[in-house]
């Protein structure tokens, strides 16, 4: 096969040349191999840029805890425990939404908010629209989710969940509306003492 000449940043290629070193290969298959997977992510539809961000919501999940479950499936399980004792389930997905805001308090000391707010709107491909707006004074919070197909038992608990975290970040729920399809949340940020 032919061969063509590409130009590239002096640093980049350095730094390519580095992981080349590093894992043993040759610069000219970790070239291609690159240049294949960008032409594949725009068969895709997808930019570099894009898979790369799609890439990192997928290892954070996974280092999180999250894993992938059929949906139906999922629905049915939390529907039947949502029905059996609805009180337990809430207080374990309040309990679980404190973890994971204590989880990125952690992991994101600077601004865990923003965190939480990139990732899980990547998370939740279960819902058709997902916002987590804050007002210009950083002090009030409106989450909104709609979820056609979800039942009711789910956005309840899921609720819970999202009110577990926002409380360990320093939100307190003021409105809460949790009807078929629609979450809608107002969070204020709690007076520190």
């Amino acid at each position: 096969m032919k061969r063509k000449m590409l130009a590239a940043r002096e640093d980049l290629v350095n730094q390519l040349l580095d992981i080349a070193k590093r894992k043993n290969v040759k610069l000219y298959g970790m070239v291609n191999d690159a240049l294949e997977w960008i032409i594949k992510a725009e068969d895709m539809g997808l930019s570099p840029e894009e898979v790369v961000g799609l890439s990192e919501i997928v290892k954070t999940a996974k280092d999180a805890g999250f894993i992938p479950v059929v949906e139906s499936l999922w629905y049915d399980v939390v529907g039947k425990i949502f029905r059996v004792d609805r009180s337990w389930a809430m207080k374990k997905w309040y309990e679980c939404g404190q973890w994971y805001g204590k989880y990125y308090s952690v992991k994101f000391p600077q601004d865990p908010l923003s965190a939480f707010k990139r990732d899980i709107c990547s998370l939740v491909w279960n819902v058709s629209e997902f916002n987590i707006l804050e007002k210009e004074d950083g002090n009030e919070v409106l989450v909104r989710c709609v979820s056609p197909k979800s039942p009711l038992s789910y956005l309840t608990l899921f609720s819970a969940f999202l009110e577990g975290i926002f409380d360990l970040l320093g939100y307190k729920c003021t409105k809460k509306d949790v009807s078929k399809g629609i979450i809608r949340l107002v969070f204020k940020r709690e007076r520190e003492e």
